[in-house]
């Protein structure tokens, strides 16, 4: 039987991981906070009930679809681990990589998570807080991301040095 297509398939759901994940970070976040700018005068601010609901809108949709993903990805490199030795170690380095943003995001991030999901008011502090939380989020985001970039490299170098 042909490895080719697992190889596919474990990149491909490599890098929708690795693109989807930095995609929130990059451009779904800002989106959402850069029009409401309480330094640039003459712009509306989102109501901060509002602003929550949109982040935990986009947290909610990853939770949902990104586990799934990033669990069969890693278990496909373990797959390729096991009967490609000779690539053995890079695959080992993808599947460990995928797998880490679990405990990276219970240890490093949940803490942010749950500032986030906080009840909050509307007074300007708490507005504040809220962004600025939403700001530190989008920066711990980005760790995963690079951790999927990883994942996504070390399996990509895998598959050309087997083929």
């Amino acid at each position: 039987m042909s490895l080719k297509p697992i190889k596919i398939a474990a990149l491909v759901g490599s890098g929708i991981a690795c693109g989807g994940t930095f995609y929130i970070s990059a451009f779904a976040i800002p989106a959402m906070l850069s029009p409401y700018s309480y330094k640039a005068k003459g712009q509306a601010a989102l109501p901060a009930k509002a602003l929550q609901t949109q982040w935990q809108h986009v947290y909610d949709t990853g939770k949902r679809f990104f586990p799934s993903l990033i669990v069969g990805t890693s278990a496909l490199y373990l797959y390729l681990a096991y009967n490609v030795p000779d690539a053995r170690p890079l695959y080992l380095v993808a599947a460990c990589c995928s797998m880490s943003i679990v405990p990276y995001t219970l240890a490093v991030m949940m803490p942010n998570i749950k500032k986030i999901q906080t009840e909050i008011k509307e007074d300007a502090q708490d507005v504040l807080r809220l962004r600025d939380d939403i700001k530190t989020w989008t920066r711990l985001n980005y760790g995963r991301a690079v951790m999927l970039g990883v994942a996504f490299l070390a399996g990509a170098c895998a598959a050309v040095d087997s083929s």
